[in-house]
């Protein structure tokens, strides 16, 4: 998060040197806005980017328990009252090691 914020530093402060070069103004002119642009930007890009990884930590967490519940119910197809014929106890096991589930 802190590069998120020198990002937005230094861009804003190339936004203020940028409009001070296209009004044909000293850099030096209002001196006391670098930072005020400097710090706003800064904090701008800091909230864009703890939005963004706030909004792709939940849509993992949700991916991980829709997947966690997939193979809860297949699990659980197979192992109710599967498991005393010999073919689908087969089947089940081999579904439990390609899974990783022991």
């Amino acid at each position: 998060m802190e590069s998120a914020f020198i990002f937005g530093c230094l861009f804003g402060m190339g936004i203020r040197m940028t409009v001070s070069r296209v009004i044909r103004q000293p850099l030096l002119y209002k001196c006391h806005q670098y930072p005020k642009y400097m710090f706003l930007t800064g904090l701008a890009f800091s909230g864009f980017d703890w939005i963004r990884r706030l909004s792709l930590e939940t849509l993992c967490e949700r991916e991980e328990l829709q997947e966690f519940l997939v193979r809860t119910a297949r699990i659980n197809q197979l192992a109710t009252g599967a498991e005393s014929v010999g073919d689908y106890k087969k089947e089940f096991v081999q579904i439990a090691v390609d899974e990783h589930i022991y």
